[in-house]
């Protein structure tokens, strides 16, 4: 991958150079703000799986265009999570972030937020990788938007979006237009080195009924973490390269065809985390340091293949979508502080007492997926009166999750003459098959109901093999089998013209799944977990009002989350399990507001009270606890200015202020090893941007974190209230400058 990117960029760049001063044949398929529009943008989505206004969707559901995301330079999740009401990350670094929305988060290991890139689910739909940390965080570059849902998704998306779907729409190759566009980004980071990255993409037309769109970039992270131990600095530094190529065929007006690649790789050097104080949250060792006796490595790579046939013969369209895509990562984690054997006996002091030396230990972690899924839709012309979309969905994912446990001498850590003390093995499948629909019914011309239903049954195994220096080998295998059916209600009136009022109940769910255990494990021990299942109903209101300047979106919304798959350990076996209740009830607002020509401001937000309703025991939660990582109160307002400079070209500036409320960590597995969830500071964050800008050209300056805040975004504990834990901050101030030119 970083081979193939980095000489298609190359060659992209080096074939576009020769039209950057030539006179542009088309603009930039990505929507853009209009510095002379007296009005706010009307914006289209497709989160029902149709084209539609926002202005019309009936659930809670925001919209970011990547002319917003490249200006803002917010290039992943932690760049762009701040701007959605109700969107909260724990992230640990690059490739490691698990995605909450409106609270509903436990710390299971499926996930509950479904990520798509178009029309393809992307990551796991099961417990058994990681699923719920492995979220595909795509770069934004060429980006259309991206749309964020809110609230049970179950009915047209399906497993693990219970708690909300993002989805990444990218830009379609135009048919008759070459277009495209260069960028070259450099910036500083306080504390740590340089970053910057270049970007281009083309769009080129072949004949009247083709085009091919490609885009590349390749992007060096700066490190802001020191190891004073090693006496390496910067270790979080890291590379991230990808690209996309989409070919559209478009043969009649009624048919068209699009084959679309997608890669991405991101490796870094360790993780953006240092050594804190579990009481107090402070540094062991210095602000922004570690100390670890190796490196620990990180590499993210993300494939995903989709062909996409739309065919609208008449009273019906029909829409078949094909994936297959890819994920494998493989981490390095220096284990000799963790916990071995509770209360407080590290891995380092077994190992030690067991080899007569100075021994620590570390992990090699590898997951890999290979999924396949095809879905098939049918639906009605737009009407007046009745609509419906009917539709089948089938996937099937092979994964793999391996762990190996080796020694390593210390101090010098290097690698003890040794084999592997552990090596875990945990191959799976699943398979899923699922029939959907909705019908839309339109009493007059203000009020419709639409109602939705979804059918779901999965197939899985899970097979465990383990060995070692340290253990016996040993093998077993699992299977399991479940079937869900979800829901969606969701009546709307339309007021007046500009005013829509809209309710939804909706469910959502995660499949259960296989554990695969020894058969000495005793009966205690769940050889299988459930399904976990929410309730959402919702209330909401969107209105633009003073000729389209202002513009209102507030939902309330309360959800009841029963049966939480949680991890934890039953009578020493780890396992995925089932217990305790939760509900999730708040507001999410966004508002827009251009009060003179020119000047636009954003306010988004959420209130979330989310916690346990009933106690989980497997983890150690009581009623009242809340749910991990999920901010009581977050907010973002920004602020744009935009006006005529000279020529043809436009000044622009703009601030961005965000707030992230306290939060709580994880649930603990063990008494023994964590007693009780740990309190996580409020931050809040400050960027600004300034530049210049015409049809073509585009000069800007930006800022991140001015204030330079130490924002917990992430918390791992060694297991022991004395051994300190390692603590993922956001990026410290930031400054940097992008070029951009269009043709």
């Amino acid at each position: 991958m970083n081979g193939i990117t980095k000489s298609a960029l190359i060659g992209l760049i080096g074939a576009l150079t020769p039209f950057i001063g030539q006179q542009s044949s088309a603009l930039d398929a990505t929507p853009r703000s209009d510095s002379d529009a007296d009005a706010l943008e009307t914006i289209v989505v497709t989160a029902e799986k149709r084209e539609e206004r926002l202005q019309e969707v009936p659930m809670s559901v925001t919209a970011l265009s990547g002319g917003l995301l490249d200006k803002l330079q917010a290039r992943d999740f932690a760049d762009f999570a701040a701007m959605v009401p109700g969107l909260s990350l724990m992230s640990t670094g690059p490739g490691i972030t698990q995605l909450t929305l409106r609270g509903q988060n436990a710390g299971g290991d499926g996930s509950t937020v479904a990520v798509y890139l178009d029309e393809s689910p992307f990551g796991s739909s099961s417990a058994l990788l990681n699923g719920s940390i492995l979220s595909g965080d795509f770069d934004t570059w060429d980006l259309q938007r991206i749309e964020v849902l809110r609230g049970p998704q179950g009915t047209l998306y399906g497993a693990n979006s219970e708690g909300g779907l993002l989805k990444f729409v990218t830009i379609a190759p135009v048919l008759g237009s070459f277009s495209g566009e260069v960028e070259a980004t450099g910036e500083s980071v306080d504390h740590g080195g340089n970053g910057g990255d270049v970007r281009g993409v083309v769009n080129l037309p072949l004949g009247d009924i083709a085009a091919f769109r490609i885009s590349a970039f390749d992007q060096d992270l700066a490190g802001y973490i020191d190891d004073p131990l090693s006496g390496k600095r910067d270790v979080s530094s890291g590379h991230k390269d990808g690209g996309r190529a989409s070919l559209l065929f478009a043969p009649t007006d009624t048919l068209s065809i699009r084959l679309t690649a997608t890669e991405q790789q991101t490796k870094t050097g360790g993780n953006p985390a240092f050594d804190g104080n579990p009481a107090t949250l402070q540094p062991l060792h210095g602000d922004l340091m570690q100390e670890r006796y190796i490196t620990e490595p990180n590499n993210f790579k993300y494939e995903n293949y989709n062909a996409t046939i739309n065919w609208n013969p008449g009273p019906v369209s029909v829409l078949s979508t094909t994936t297959y895509s890819v994920l494998n990562t493989d981490q390095i984690t220096y284990d000799t502080n963790v916990v071995f054997v509770p209360p407080s006996t590290t891995l380092g002091e077994v190992l030690t007492g067991a080899f007569g030396t100075p021994t620590g230990g570390y992990e090699n972690n590898n997951a890999s997926m290979e999924k396949v899924t095809q879905e098939i839709r049918l639906a009605s012309p737009v009407s007046d009166r009745f609509e419906w979309q009917i539709g089948g969905y089938y996937t099937r994912e092979s994964g793999l999750l391996e762990q190996h446990l080796n020694a390593l001498t210390l101090p010098s850590g290097a690698a003890a003459d040794l084999p592997s003390l552990e090596i875990v093995s945990l191959p799976s499948t699943y398979k899923e098959w699922a029939g959907f629909g909705d019908v839309t019914y339109h009493f007059n011309s203000q009020f419709d109901v639409q109602l939705g239903g979804r059918w779901s049954t999965n197939e899985q195994t899970a097979t465990e093999s383990i060995s070692g220096l340290l253990v016996g080998a040993t093998s077993f295998s699992v299977p399991s089998k479940g079937s869900v059916f979800t829901y969606s209600v969701a009546p709307r009136w339309h007021v007046d013209a500009n005013t829509m009022v809209y309710a939804r109940l909706a469910t959502g769910f995660r499949p259960g799944g296989p554990n695969a255990l020894p058969p000495v494990a005793p009966p205690s021990v769940p050889r299988q977990y459930g399904s976990d299942s929410t309730v959402n109903t919702e209330l909401g209101i969107r209105s633009t009002q003073l000729d389209g300047r202002l513009s209102i979106d507030v939902a309330a919304f309360h959800v009841d989350w029963k049966d939480i798959q949680l991890l934890e350990i039953v009578d020493t076996f780890g396992v995925n399990g089932n217990g305790g209740k939760a509900r999730s009830q708040g507001v999410e607002w966004t508002f827009g507001y251009l009060p003179v020509h020119g000047l636009t401001f954003t306010w988004t937000g959420a209130y979330t009270d989310a916690e346990l309703t009933s106690p989980a025991p497997g983890v150690n939660g009581q009623s009242g606890d809340p749910l991990p990582f999920a901010p009581k109160w977050s907010t973002s307002l920004d602020g744009e200015y935009e006006w005529a400079a000279f020529a043809d070209y436009n000044g622009f500036t703009g601030v961005t202020w965000s707030y992230i409320g306290t939060r709580s960590t994880d649930f603990a597995s063990s008494a023994a090893l964590v007693p009780g969830q740990v309190a996580l500071p409020s931050y809040d964050t400050v960027a600004v941007r300034a530049g210049v800008e015409n049809q073509r050209y585009r000069v800007e300056l930006y800022g991140k974190n001015l204030s330079d805040a130490r924002g917990i975004t992430g918390y791992v504990s060694s297991g022991a209230p004395g051994l300190g834990g390692q603590i993922s901050v956001i990026q410290p101030r930031t400054v940097g400058i992008t070029l951009s030119a269009k043709f």
